[in-house]
């Protein structure tokens, strides 16, 4: 694609293609809406401008552009403006977008060439993360891709295997995913690096969709103990990084999404490799950052209820773990202090005639406690909130 092609020629094809991602976002985003909340049929959609940037040419057009080489570092990053170009020609729920992302699926074979994408060595990441955005969308909104990805590999392995040992052991897209997550986390400068970094996004990016292979099944491999101790490591090494600012924290909640599908077998392993106690930090944070509100909001349950039914699930699999669960809710100086401040204040009454302490009172849960938190919200209005607090404080 590029043998010969002046830079200006280069220039001019990343300026178009930039063009185009921008132009469908802008329809997808602002026009379209407009006309989905009409009562007009779907006939306007004949008319719909973006029909020629989402037609069958465009989009080999688009998988095609992947495999381009760059000529140099400074030369414009071609191939992931037209990643991006395939990342918005098939998001959406359209008729047209759903055509699109179909006849990328199975007619053009966008996932063989999204699978050697993935799989190309010295990639920016900025290119990487587009690749890997367009990825965990086809898994999660066709989840026979997952499969037709897993056979790319397949066939990848088999180029590869008799000269180039690295991909003797993967075998799936689970593997491939694990893989870029490992570099993506352990490689230099420490994640997550500067502001300018994007690995967190990747990191994040990935984490979900090794969520949506799991809870779609999509893959038709399981995957092995050791890929299965890969993706321990690299959560828990996730878990125990400081908050250094919000990026991490994002991070730790896709980890918290991908652990509530874990096996029960993981709760030893968090236990052991210190990931139960960063779980029960991001409980605390979460929950006062819904308290902080004052009120209730529609997110509310997807900010609280994954941590709360992974502690739980946790708890239920490990007495452990429930232990340090009930330590961090329940600590035992705070309680040996309010039997000492109800001794005093039961012993008070009595000299006064008055009726005892309750067993429920202010000095039981002061406020700031992690306990006051989450009687805070056991009342809360959401349902979902309450419940699941609930149901852990039960475990």
């Amino acid at each position: 694609l590029v043998v010969g092609m002046p830079c200006g020629t280069l220039s001019l094809l990343a300026e178009l293609l930039r063009a185009a991602g921008l132009f469908m976002r802008w329809f997808g985003q602002v026009i379209q809406p407009s006309f989905e909340s009409s009562d007009a049929n779907d006939n306007h959609f004949s008319n719909n401008p973006t029909m020629r940037l989402k037609c069958r040419g465009m989009l080999l057009l688009y998988c095609k552009i992947l495999e381009m080489e760059t000529p140099t570092i400074e030369s414009p990053d071609i191939p992931r403006f037209s990643s991006i170009c395939l990342f918005r020609a098939t998001y959406g729920n359209d008729d047209l977008t759903v055509s699109a992302r179909k006849t990328v699926v199975e007619s053009i074979d966008g996932c063989v060439f999204l699978v050697n994408a993935l799989t190309k060595r010295d990639q920016p990441i900025p290119r990487l993360f587009s690749v890997l955005r367009n990825v965990h969308h086809l898994v999660s909104t066709v989840p026979a891709s997952a499969a037709l990805m897993d056979k790319a590999i397949d066939s990848l392995n088999e180029k590869t295997s008799s000269n180039d040992g690295e991909f003797e052991s993967k075998y799936g897209l689970v593997e491939v995913l694990v893989d870029n997550l490992t570099w993506t986390v352990q490689s230099l400068p420490p994640f997550p690096g500067d502001k300018s970094d994007r690995r967190s996004e990747m990191a994040s990016e990935i984490l979900r969709s090794l969520f949506a292979v799991d809870v779609r099944r999509a893959s038709k491999y399981l995957p092995s103990n050791d890929t299965m101790t890969k993706i321990g490591v690299i959560l828990c090494d996730l878990l125990k990084l400081p908050n250094v600012d919000d990026r991490v924290h994002q991070c730790k909640l896709a980890v918290v999404a991908l652990l509530l599908n874990a096996p029960e077998e993981y709760s030893g392993y968090l236990l052991a490799n210190g990931g139960i106690i960063p779980l029960i930090d991001i409980m605390k944070y979460q929950a006062s950052a819904i308290i902080a509100r004052k009120r209730s909001r529609p997110d509310d349950a997807a900010s609280i209820v994954p941590i709360m039914l992974v502690l739980g699930k946790l708890a239920q699999a490990n007495e452990t773990v429930l232990k340090m669960i009930r330590d961090e809710v329940f600590p035992l100086d705070a309680e040996k202090a309010f039997e000492e401040m109800a001794f005093a204040e039961v012993t008070k009454k009595k000299s006064e005639g008055k009726v005892k302490a309750k067993n429920m009172a202010p000095l039981d849960a002061p406020i700031g406690t992690l306990r006051w938190k989450l009687i805070r919200l056991m009342t809360w209005t959401e349902s979902n909130v309450k419940r699941s607090v609930c149901e852990l404080l039960w475990t």
